[in-house]
């Protein structure tokens, strides 16, 4: 890397050359970080700037505005949680749900700050940071179904299953491990998840 300088406010400080994807891949996890701290419209770009050792100016060559640089922060947290956890081919579809529910348990006790102010604040009601979270919802429905062994069913059981996955991120933001012990919690919602889908299925026959 060659060394190099921005201005910062009245102060220049030294910084790394970097390519536009490294660069831009820094600044979206130093917002990720961020959002440990506070909700994703409260965001600072001026802190962001500082904290990779740029100019404000330079932050926007990247992202033209602080909503794009949003959109891009809650679009690498959406990748996050559609990458889903390994499942063995074998597994039976009780197992392969708790693998998925130990899934989302981990992402939470890992990111639980940035994760809470993303999904309560909404992205301050910025539409496009809606919209994204509302596609990512939609696209997680189809894996749990497939990993339920139940691909193809009908619109009910699709609503049913979003709804339950907005539940489960609810409870689970709201779950204190000191008063619910970690594998209780992951029991009762496997064991809510297949008794939903199976309703949902009766009801459609």
């Amino acid at each position: 890397m060659v060394a190099t300088s921005e201005s910062v406010g009245t102060t220049t400080v030294p910084t790394a050359r970097m390519s536009a994807d490294a660069r831009r891949a820094q600044l979206i996890e130093i917002g990720w970080d961020l959002l440990q701290e506070r909700p994703i419209h409260e965001l600072a770009l001026d802190e962001v700037a500082a904290r990779a050792g740029i100019s404000r100016t330079l932050l926007f060559h990247y992202f033209p505005t602080k909503a794009d640089f949003y959109v891009a922060v809650v679009s690498a947290a959406s990748d996050q949680l559609l990458r889903p956890p390994r499942v063995p081919d074998d597994a039976a579809p009780p197992e392969r749900i708790r693998r998925l529910v130990e899934g989302f348990v981990r992402l939470v006790e890992r990111n639980r700050g940035s994760y809470t102010t993303l999904v309560r604040a909404a992205g301050g009601g910025d539409q496009r940071v809606v919209d994204l979270i509302a596609r990512t919802r939609d696209a997680l429905v189809p894996r749990w179904l497939d990993a339920a062994g139940n691909p193809d069913v009908g619109p009910l059981a699709h609503l049913v299953v979003r709804g339950w996955l907005v539940g489960m991120e609810e409870t689970v933001l709201s779950w204190d491990p000191l008063l619910v012990p970690r594998e209780e919690l992951i029991d009762h919602l496997v064991a809510s998840f297949i008794a939903e889908l199976g309703l949902a299925n009766a009801a459609a026959r």
